[in-house]
């Protein structure tokens, strides 16, 4: 039997201690490689596509498409666009997101990497929604093949409906 993914060395590529001690160079250059990996790290326009892009003479880096000839940047059509945080911040969002069991609450990103709740609550539900938005495509079925699950939660109770003649007094019992 094979070694179960999160064990591997491959699911740790994105640790949060690397995250925290990479510069801002480091940072954007790994987001870069996550972003564009089908080209190994090469920009292209998020506009029309065009593999052809010039590097401005800015900071941080931004990119010029010679087929559009728009301008665009390492967040542009992404979730994290239009945000003020350092990438490095959404590389350590991402992983603390990506690696919490039993997920993650906005107070805590917040007092993590200390900043403002309703950042941090708007990132994470951006992060969920585009979770969700991979999920619930109509062209692929939700789940296909051979699907592990580390820990699921079944049954319960049932709460019921709360209708005042059908109230059962518990108070005595």
């Amino acid at each position: 039997m094979s070694q179960h993914f999160l064990l591997s060395a491959a699911a740790r590529t994105l640790s949060l201690t690397r995250i925290m001690r990479m510069t801002d160079d480091d940072a954007r250059d790994t987001f870069k490689s996550i972003r564009w990996s089908s080209t190994n790290g090469e920009p292209f326009c998020p506009h029309c596509g065009c593999l052809t892009t010039y590097t401005l003479a800015e900071t941080p880096p931004r990119w010029k498409c010679s087929g559009c000839r728009r301008k665009f940047s390492l967040t542009s059509g992404t979730l994290f666009h239009s945000r003020k945080p350092p990438v490095r911040d959404y590389l350590a969002i991402t992983a603390l997101f990506v690696n919490g069991v039993k997920g993650t609450s906005a107070l805590q990103i917040s007092r993590d990497l200390n900043v403002n709740p309703k950042s941090s609550f708007v990132l994470l539900h951006k992060l969920r929604e585009a979770m969700g938005s991979q999920i619930h495509n109509p062209d692929e079925p939700e789940l296909s093949g051979t699907v592990q699950v580390d820990g699921a939660y079944f049954g319960g109770h049932v709460k019921p409906q709360n209708r005042k003649a059908d109230r059962k007094d518990r108070r005595l019992a």
